[in-house]
């Protein structure tokens, strides 16, 4: 038999005892502990989900500068796509996304920094970034 208690019949011993199982919320102190554990920037400003998503995806270690050598029109559907113009560096941060992008052979690196420069443009992963369109994660250790 199990019973629900109210604080005032905690005293009531039950033939079946079923512990509650507690599900721990994620807050943004303990994901900003979790992203500096792991040697990734945390983010000035930003909700958990913020947290959540760069825990996520972004990797330990510098970002890369990178800048278009060939227009990004030549592979369609590739995160590549993200970068526009052939003469302005952007900055992404250290992720598979990146990796894939270096190793489209159609950027040129030019510096790694944690940070991005002044005269950067952020790269920012999008939140589909490894879904595929039903829904799957087209990763392959999935």
């Amino acid at each position: 038999m199990l019973r629900v208690l109210t604080p005032q019949q905690h005293h009531v011993t039950l033939s079946y005892y079923e512990p509650l199982k507690v599900i721990p919320l994620a807050t943004k102190a303990a994901l900003a502990k979790e992203l500096r554990k792991q040697g990734i920037p945390v983010p000035k400003e930003g909700k958990v989900a913020d947290y959540e998503h760069r825990l996520k995806h972004w990797l330990p270690g510098p970002g890369y500068i990178v800048r278009l050598a060939k227009p990004s029109s030549r592979m369609p559907g590739h995160p590549v796509q993200l970068l526009k113009g052939t003469k302005t560096m952007y900055w992404i941060p250290n992720s598979e996304m990146a990796r894939e992008i270096i190793e489209s052979k159609i950027v040129f690196v030019l510096q790694r920094t944690t940070e991005p420069l002044k005269d950067t443009v952020v790269i920012e992963i999008p939140t589909d970034y490894g879904v595929n369109s039903d829904g799957g994660n087209n990763s392959a250790d999935s």
